[in-house]
């Protein structure tokens, strides 16, 4: 997918542009402080700071006041204003997609004004990780772990860790050779905040359960990590089968969707197909991702999932993280 010049933006400031994200796997057990392992998308946020401008939404608003408050002195010279974002291309059909766009907005809005202020995203990149991920929390009421921010800022397929009490670990990955990955959504809007709300709910009301319940969640994400980063692509399959199979049970406790009726038939296909279907994200319908050993098996899959009621999704993988755009410049 060529990336389209979104915005005929105005003289003078710099002009950056935020990645989305998939999860490929460790949903839900990152809050824990088990491993994520996440691709940068090809569909953008682009931002460039206005002078005298009003934040757009709460995410906007959370990064310019996080971002003048963490850049020190230099914000002084700064006019004020806000920035103003592009987000078109997380939509599709007036829908939005669950390709995490809250963060690259968010992200965004955060070099936007780093980039105003003369600190180049691109040697800065913790400052703009600390910074964006502290104000897209804080938009979400406290909930997330920051990954999807990381897949922004970073971009590649990175591997996300949140020790208990500790800073985000990121390290970048390479793909494991061989692994096709096809992502598709069945055309939901999900929303992520109250299904993991509803996780926190709980987990409050049956901690023990909770903790039975994520521990296979978590097993399987180290095994699915360490897996990836070894290029084992047949483990790292059978890892994602047994954390798929955990997340429908996770769902089931806690009483929400995060694995929808279409989705169950998807991984029953793919595991038909020697691959592995699972939702990417919170679930409910939204977006999800398919893993497979070879092209030939992605193919089959991709081409009779829409008998199922899903859509494969144009979405270039293992983009690159926050930058500032160069004027006619593709993305």
């Amino acid at each position: 997918m060529t990336p389209p010049d979104i915005r005929n933006t105005l003289r003078g400031s710099p002009v950056v542009a935020a990645p989305g994200k998939v999860f490929l796997l460790g949903e839900y057990a990152v809050l824990e402080g088990a491993p994520a392992v996440l691709s940068a998308v090809g569909r953008y946020a682009v931002g460039q700071f206005v002078p005298g401008n009003e934040p757009e939404s709460d995410f906007v608003a959370q990064a310019v006041r996080g971002a003048l408050e963490g850049i020190g002195d230099v914000a002084a010279a700064l006019p004020e204003g806000s920035v103003m974002v592009d987000s078109k291309s997380f939509s599709t059909d007036g829908r939005k997609l669950g390709l995490g766009s809250s963060a690259a907005v968010t992200t965004a809005s955060v070099a936007s004004v780093m980039e105003l202020a003369g600190l180049a995203v691109a040697s800065n990149r913790e400052l703009c990780f600390s910074i964006a991920e502290s104000a897209h929390r804080h938009a979400q009421g406290g909930i997330g772990s920051g990954a999807d921010v990381a897949a922004s800022v970073h971009g590649g397929l990175i591997q996300y860790r949140r020790p208990p009490g500790g800073y985000p670990i990121v390290e970048q990955l390479r793909h494991p050779p061989g692994l096709k990955i096809v992502v598709f959504a069945e055309g939901k809007s999900a929303s992520t905040p109250d299904l993991v709300r509803a996780v926190h709910e709980f987990a409050e009301l049956d901690g023990a359960g909770y903790a039975a319940t994520l521990r296979p969640l978590k097993e399987a994400a180290e095994t699915f990590a360490e897996a990836f980063a070894e290029g084992e692509v047949p483990a790292l399959i059978a890892a994602a089968r047994t954390f798929q199979s955990a997340l429908g049970e996770l769902g089931a406790r806690a009483r929400i969707p995060i694995v929808t009726t279409r989705f169950e038939l998807a991984a029953d296909l793919a595991i038909n197909l020697d691959g592995v279907a699972k939702p990417s994200g919170a679930g409910g319908g939204d977006v999800g991702v398919g893993l497979f050993p070879s092209e030939e098996t992605a193919s089959r899959f991709s081409s009779r999932i829409t008998e199922l009621g899903l859509r494969v999704l144009d979405t270039p993988l293992e983009a690159k993280g926050v930058h500032r755009r160069m004027p006619s410049a593709n993305l």
